[in-house]
């Protein structure tokens, strides 16, 4: 019988991109437990679930905590020159199935599908694993690359999130890689391999533009839907420009930071520099949980 018990922490990735943290407690094939998902956007959500494992399959159930869903959230608000405190229901939540494969005994990868019509693509790993990974790794550093994607005829908005995410690379947070680190005569495609190999996150600056580029679909998007699959990797759209992103399917199962309807460039400067300044702080969050 394999064993599943003791604690996993992963994310999810399609509709939501979050943060897991799983208690998994077995006895012969049934599972059961509490689960965590800590939303950037959404806040943190508790489930209770139910499930089995038999032989590499698992197969869990999960229901939301009643009282941790009932909440409520107060908040000040200034209304008319009124200060206000206003009382607010927490995000709505439905019954997930997560149907997922127990990979070399220290990893969960599959999927999650919601009853409200969320889903995507889930993937854990067990802590006691992850330790084990740390010991070996912590001799060679963190792994906390960011791998930006983009449109050459977008290089000057490339520029503008550099300068947001400089105070992080100062702070030894991040190293960032995009393809102005390629220099002449180097191999691209070994470059690129590695940079994604080292990624915690990569960033999609999105336009028609991106879109269009032969050389990010068929070089880049590829290897990176593959990292988010099988590895966890947070994608992170930045919707630029006006564009077909909702109905490409490959990309739309990801949260972008900003709605479609209201690309960057639509909006004014103040604001533009306020998104920027959001996606550097998203990426501060995530290399320091």
């Amino acid at each position: 019988m394999k064993q599943v018990h003791g604690n996993w922490s992963g994310r999810i990735t399609g509709t939501n991109n979050a943060n897991v943290f799983a208690e998994i407690k077995q006895d012969g094939s049934k599972l059961y437990g509490i689960g965590r998902i800590n939303d950037p956007q959404f806040g943190t959500s508790v489930y209770n679930f139910t499930g089995v494992i038999e032989d590499n399959i698992v197969t869990l159930s999960m229901v939301p905590d009643e009282k941790f869903v009932n909440k409520q959230e107060t908040q000040e608000v200034v209304i008319n020159g009124r200060r206000m405190t206003i009382t607010a229901n927490m995000v709505r939540h439905g019954n997930v199935v997560v149907n997922a494969k127990l990979v070399n005994n220290g990893t969960i990868e599959g999927t999650w599908q919601s009853t409200i019509g969320t889903g995507g693509n889930l993937f854990l790993i067990n802590e006691k694993e992850k330790n084990t990974d740390h010991q070996k790794t912590s001799k060679v550093g963190k792994r906390n690359t960011i791998f930006i994607s983009y449109s050459h005829e977008d290089k000057k908005h490339l520029k503008r999130l550099h300068v947001h995410i400089k105070p992080l690379e100062k702070k030894g947070l991040v190293d960032v890689w995009d393809d102005t680190k390629l220099k002449t005569g180097e191999k691209w495609r070994d470059q690129i391999e590695s940079a994604l190999s080292k990624a915690a996150i990569a960033i999609l600056i999105i336009s028609a533009d991106f879109l269009a580029s032969d050389f990010i679909v068929d070089n880049e998007l590829p290897p990176i839907l593959k990292k988010a699959e099988l590895e966890g990797t947070l994608v992170l759209p930045v919707i630029l420009k006006p564009c077909r992103f909702l109905r490409e399917d490959r990309l739309s199962q990801f949260q972008a930071l900003n709605h479609p309807d209201k690309p960057i460039l639509s909006m004014p400067e103040v604001e533009q520099e306020e998104m920027w300044d959001k996606l550097s702080q998203t990426i501060e969050i995530e290399l320091n949980r």
